[in-house]
């Protein structure tokens, strides 16, 4: 990864400490970060497509209009193969794949999130591959 095209994550939380925490953390692996503890903020971030989001991390409950469910659909509109990491007062199933932790710290979202993009950059890497092998069979 270089750092002229690094991924945007953008963080929702409304406790500040493990929002700085879990940033730093992020910041540190050279990931460009935004973070936000209101619904309506990260909403507009993920309208603004000028500077598109790569990767979602909320809190599932957050005051306001918008929670974290409902910022987790809108990143689910730009990026139907991928998970946002929620965060709830209980694990439970997601409809549309997202990966949902139960009251989790800082470390447990940093590994989630390295887990879901490996797993997305693996697969990444086996459809190019798919592609060129079927180009070269034409």
């Amino acid at each position: 990864m270089t750092t002229t095209n690094r991924e945007r994550i953008l963080l929702v939380d409304t406790n500040p400490l493990f929002l700085e925490r879990l940033a730093q953390k992020l910041r540190a692996r050279n990931f460009d970060v935004v973070a936000t503890g209101s619904g309506e903020q990260a909403f507009h971030v993920l309208r603004d497509w000028t500077l598109p989001v790569d990767w979602l991390f909320s809190r599932a409950s957050l005051p306001g209009l918008i929670d974290g469910w409902i910022l987790a659909d809108e990143y689910h509109d730009d990026h139907p193969n991928r998970a946002a990491v929620i965060a709830a007062a209980q694990a439970r199933v997601s409809a549309q794949g997202h990966t949902v932790l139960e009251d989790p710290s800082p470390a447990a979202v940093l590994d989630t999130l390295s887990g879901l993009m490996a797993q997305h950059h693996a697969s990444e890497i086996l459809s190019h591959a798919e592609r060129e092998e079927g180009q070269l069979a034409a």
